[in-house]
């Protein structure tokens, strides 16, 4: 597999878990022309849920910009503007989000920007993906697909379904779910090539989420333990 391709990397300039991890896992699996456009971070005051489904805790204590240096990539501190004029004159292989707010029309029109969303699409679109999939006994899964001006739309490039087990907590399955979810948006770049005629995701099935509200969320533990008696199969982890 070719490990030239040049890839650009979509992320806030203020370290976050996911950017470390797929910045570290591109490294990983070789990929050396990687060039990281760090957007400006907007503080929001944090959300407070009854539940947390997703690892924040930093892998490293470093910002974006010094594990760029360490693994020898090249670090641009942009703007929507600027950046979308770099995609523009750069010849990138695949562009992927790892850590961005909605982005304009114009970019996701213009390139092919991939996002990795924790939802097995099209069930469960939007936020708190994996919530609503167990509060509503749907797939739990990764979706990875270019994106378009729809909340997860656009077009396949790969997807998987989350096997359950009978020993699996709730907090178990979201890490081995938040894992994929990392794997799978670094695998697609091997993927792409292969592609021939990508398939459309569907917006059909239902509407986008909205975060999950808290008298729901106190239902969570409970409602889990229902989903594993339906999906989950009965060897250990």
């Amino acid at each position: 597999m070719n490990k030239k391709q040049r890839i650009a990397v979509i992320s806030y300039d203020y370290p976050t878990r996911k950017t470390q991890e797929v910045l570290l896992r591109l490294k990983g699996k070789g990929y050396s022309q990687v060039d990281v456009y760090a957007l400006p971070f907007v503080y929001r005051k944090p959300l407070q849920p009854l539940v947390v489904h997703r690892p924040a805790e930093l892998l490293l204590a470093l910002d974006n910009e010094e594990l760029s240096h360490h693994l020898q990539y090249r670090y641009i501190r942009a703007t929507l503007e600027s950046m979308a004029s770099a995609f523009y004159s750069e010849s990138y292989e695949a562009i992927l989000i790892a850590g961005a707010g909605l982005l304009p029309e114009n970019i996701v029109t213009d390139f092919r920007i991939i996002n990795s969303h924790p939802g097995y699409l099209p069930y469960v679109r939007g936020l708190d993906a994996v919530k609503w999939a167990v509060y509503e006994k749907l797939p739990l899964g990764v979706t990875v697909h270019w994106v378009n001006k729809e909340a997860d739309a656009g077009f396949l490039i790969i997807q998987q379904k989350l096997e359950l087990s009978l020993q699996d907590t709730f907090h178990t399955m979201c890490f081995r779910l938040w894992n994929m979810e990392m794997q799978l948006l670094v695998d697609s770049v091997e993927i792409i090539p292969t592609l021939t005629e990508p398939v459309a995701l569907s917006t059909d099935f239902g509407e986008s989420h909205r975060r999950m509200p808290k008298e729901k969320e106190q239902e969570l533990y409970t409602r889990f333990e229902e989903y594993k008696k339906i999906f989950a199969k009965g060897e250990s982890l």
